[in-house]
């Protein structure tokens, strides 16, 4: 399929060579004996939007520890991806259980990531927390404190900011205080 493709483009260069020629315009030639290296090609293609993804702009650090081949900490862009991060890890250890973490979830700045080994169980406490951006009344309600109408308040200050940027800002809401922040804070995260 690739050598298809690439014979198509070559039939293409060579219509518009003739058709630049025809109209004055003279394109540099190709030597003879340069050639395509087909297996190349998809490595040559990563290794750009690798390289271009360098020079966006860096979104913060994250820790990531367990089955990689070079655990660390490793700076990373905005809107990456943990499949980016296991690869500038160096990769998955060969008994790296690949099947237990959300490849394409997004990494976020701060963040402690261990990928498994093959019969290890994690105990995520941050897939019990309750994430306000995203949270309905009815898993609010399930938070010591909160009640439904408080739950109305949070969802309502929710979609007034355009979400939570961070767990304090629920002091912004009319009823809660130090004291009920304290109670909730445990239970809650800003994903």
């Amino acid at each position: 399929m690739i050598k298809r493709f690439i014979v198509l483009i070559l039939f293409a260069g060579l219509f518009l060579c003739v058709s630049c020629a025809e109209n004055g315009l003279v394109l540099s030639e190709i030597p003879e004996d340069s050639q395509i290296d087909l297996n190349n090609i998809n490595a040559s293609d990563e290794n750009a939007s690798f390289s271009d993804a360098k020079e966006k702009k860096k979104a913060g650090c994250v820790y990531i520890c367990g089955a990689v081949e070079t655990p660390g900490i490793y700076e990373f862009c905005e809107g990456a991806r943990l499949y980016e991060l296991i690869e500038e890890a160096g990769g998955f250890d060969e008994e790296a259980d690949a099947d237990a973490v959300n490849l394409a979830m997004e990494v976020k700045d701060a963040q402690q990531i261990r990928i498994p080994y093959i019969g290890e169980t994690l105990a995520s406490d941050e897939e019990k927390l309750i994430d306000l951006n995203t949270a309905s009344t009815a898993d609010l309600c399930t938070i010591p404190g909160i009640g439904e109408s408080r739950a109305t308040a949070i969802i309502e200050y929710r979609e007034k900011n355009g979400g939570f940027g961070d767990i304090e800002e629920l002091k912004n809401i009319s009823g809660i205080k130090d004291a009920t922040f304290e109670k909730i804070k445990p239970y809650v995260c800003v994903r």
